[in-house]
């Protein structure tokens, strides 16, 4: 599962959907919070949303992000159960089928040691090799995938709980730019929690699980592909095709662990600058003040 593509998906989840008729409001109130609206209750909307994906979204009366968020996570788990039902098995056939192959062939040529006898046996260690990859490689990518599946839902539940508490009149709480900032820090998504962001704080946990699930995958295969190097290498096979995946796989860990932190990082300035709009009453900690023994301007920053 590309995690790019899931982030790009709940950006357009999380865009507000207004009729274009409808009249634009003056001015928000202090706190971030709507005027009331008539819909469902908190419980409601979450429960709608537990048990059919998108359902809370449609009763808070957004049918787009609940019709893509449905569509988005039964396509997930109708991949990974055909895999499990279909595919995965079929592959595992297909490696003991080699498996068995090759025992006999092994048991018949014992004592054969002409070269035509070794080329057969490398073949078949190869293919089993290539099937055995397969097999693991598409059992990881099903594991990552419920995983990403289960996050997703997890944050269409939080959203439509949240937006159904903003429509009844829910006031989002107001934090300080440290405060917010240093419990980010601390624990990533706690200051999206204190500044009343539930949503962004469960999208968070969401990219946080799916990572850590297909890093220890992609770990995984390459624990896996340098088994079948050394095999290889023992058995007098080339050693490439396992070396390659091992290095393939090795990257796409590397990729989780370098977005995992950038993750971090991002979740510490969004959660600060929530906090500054939500103060957007009050004067600028930020400001800028001309240098007259010198050209230049001089920026301070309260924090």
């Amino acid at each position: 599962m590309h995690k790019s593509s899931l982030y790009l998906a709940a950006a357009l989840l999380t865009a507000p959907a207004t009729r274009a008729d409808a009249p634009l409001p003056q001015a928000l109130p202090l706190g971030d919070s709507i005027p009331t609206q008539p819909g469902p209750t908190v419980w409601q909307a979450a429960l709608a949303s537990l048990v059919v994906p998108g359902a809370g979204q449609w009763m808070n009366g957004h049918p787009v992000r609940g019709s893509i968020l449905g569509t988005m996570e039964l396509w997930m788990y109708g991949d990974a159960l055909q895999r499990n039902l279909s595919g995965i098995p079929r592959l595992r056939e297909d490696r003991d089928a080699i498996l068995v192959s090759l025992m006999e062939t092994r048991s018949r040529l014992t004592g054969d040691t002409t070269l035509a006898s070794r080329e057969i046996l490398l073949q078949l260690g190869d293919s089993l090799s290539t099937a055995s990859g397969n097999a693991n490689i598409s059992t990881d990518y099903v594991h990552s995938e419920i995983a990403w599946a289960l996050g997703v839902h997890a944050w269409g539940v939080v959203d439509a709980a949240e937006d159904a508490w903003i429509r009844r009149g829910g006031t989002r709480p107001v934090r300080t730019m440290a405060q917010a900032a240093w419990a980010s820090a601390l624990l990533p998504g706690l200051g999206q929690i204190l500044n009343g962001r539930y949503s962004k704080a469960a999208l968070l946990y969401m990219g946080i699980g799916g990572s850590v699930v297909s890093l220890a995958g992609r770990q995984s295969m390459v624990e896996f592909w340098k088994t079948e190097s050394d095999l290889a290498l023992a058995e007098g096979r080339s050693t490439r095709i396992p070396a390659e995946q091992a290095d393939f796989f090795r990257k796409r860990r590397n990729q989780y662990i370098w977005g995992l932190g950038l993750l971090y990082v991002y979740q510490i300035l969004d959660a600060t600058v929530d906090a500054r709009l939500a103060r957007m009453e009050e004067t600028s900690t930020l400001s800028l003040a001309p240098v007259f023994d010198r050209p230049g301007l001089r920026a301070t920053l309260r924090f």
